[in-house]
């Protein structure tokens, strides 16, 4: 597969969880398809993301998501909490990512000679107790620990944790009707003072309340 760069050079930050240690920053672009034994594939690509654009820093992330609305989720990791918008409206939902929503019910790790976008792969797949995700973690790029270590709903923490941080470059989420795959187009890594929120931070004092 051929490996795309939004930039012509891999450039990191120093993290400031562990002093000395790298983390990736900058962005990452998904392409999502769908299918189902018993529902119309083309209906639910109609309904549903067909792209995503995810961003990093060192302590924040944000993700967007095309589809018939357009959704951005923004993530702090100072408030452990997600201001969501949709068609960019100014009209944000505060989300406590402290708060469980998920059990797992089981995970293992396994090895994989694939590469995807060049990069080479670990494979960490999670049992939960209403889906199955399979998601295939970089082993160069990872991301900060204060983007994922209090994120407790939608079981981010153990992703980040089993997976070391690893950033997903292809995943599988089994529902129960239906299969949503995602896989990396592109990645664009950024250097020192890189911003994933492209909103105002002071918005979650004012919303999160």
């Amino acid at each position: 597969m051929k490996r795309l760069l939004l930039i012509s050079a891999i450039t990191f930050v120093i993290g400031c969880n562990k002093p000395g240690k790298k983390y990736f920053t900058g962005t990452i672009e998904y392409t999502y398809t769908y299918s189902s034994d018993s529902l119309n594939a083309d209906s639910l690509a109609k309904t549903r993301p067909s792209k995503g654009f995810l961003r990093y820093d060192t302590v924040n992330y944000q993700s967007k998501f095309i589809g018939t609305d357009t959704i951005v989720y923004y993530y702090s990791g100072r408030f452990n909490k997600c201001l969501s918008e949709t068609d960019h409206l100014g009209n944000y939902a505060c989300e406590d990512y402290g708060v469980f929503t998920d059990s797992v019910l089981s995970y293992r790790l396994i090895d994989t000679d694939e590469k995807i976008l060049g990069y080479s792969c670990t494979i960490l797949e999670i049992q939960k107790k209403n889906s199955w995700l399979r998601y295939y973690v970089s082993n160069e790029l990872k991301i900060a620990p204060a983007t994922y270590r209090k994120h407790i709903s939608y079981n981010w923490d153990l992703y980040g944790d089993k997976a070391g941080g690893g950033l997903i470059l292809r995943s599988e989420h089994r529902f129960k009707y239906f299969t949503m795959k995602g896989i990396a187009t592109a990645i664009g890594a950024r250097s020192a003072g890189f911003k994933a929120l492209e909103i105002d931070e002071k918005l979650f004092s004012q919303f999160c309340k």
